[in-house]
């Protein structure tokens, strides 16, 4: 399961535009103001296939907050948020007016990126010498900043090669 975690910056950027992409298309694929619906909204009204959305777009959240190594209260939190939202199509109309008004695919989203955004990502192996750890440590000692510091391991190497 390991190989699935990022292993660069590039990975945890890539997870994180997907996380946007899955809270949009979810909660505001047609916006006005601040109101929106998107796909999960609109298939509420569809019976069994609103759930079937929110439940694999909910998965798809926690899966790449969970490659981008964010921490597992944000994505527990997360999983709850989409969880209230699945569970509101139990209750046939109301439910789906819930639905249409309850964004919590978008706000899970915006929790898991926040996180992701707070997070500092050293590319190489765990290293309390490496530069970029300490002048991190040294600014949050300082009361400076709180971040927390994640390695993503030794750097990989590509085995493309350019056609010559």
């Amino acid at each position: 399961m390991t190989m699935l975690r990022a292993k660069s910056e590039i990975d945890v950027h890539n997870a994180r535009r997907t996380i946007e992409l899955i809270g949009r298309l979810s909660d505001n694929l047609i916006g006005w103001g601040p109101f929106g619906i998107g796909l999960d909204g609109i298939l509420a009204w569809v019976p069994g296939l609103g759930e079937v959305y929110s439940v694999v777009a909910g998965a798809a959240l926690i899966f790449e907050g969970w490659r981008a190594r964010v921490p597992a209260s944000v994505l527990v939190q997360a999983a709850l948020l989409v969880s209230v939202r699945t569970l509101a199509d139990l209750f046939p109309v109301l439910g789906s007016i819930v639905v249409d008004f309850f964004r919590g695919h978008r706000i899970a989203a915006k929790m898991i990126k926040h996180a992701i955004d707070e997070t500092l990502y050293i590319q190489g192996e765990e290293s309390a010498d490496h530069p970029e750890y300490r002048a991190t440590l040294a600014r949050v000692r300082e009361g400076m900043e709180w971040r927390r510091v994640v390695f993503l391991g030794a750097p990989t190497t590509s085995i493309y090669r350019a056609p010559a």
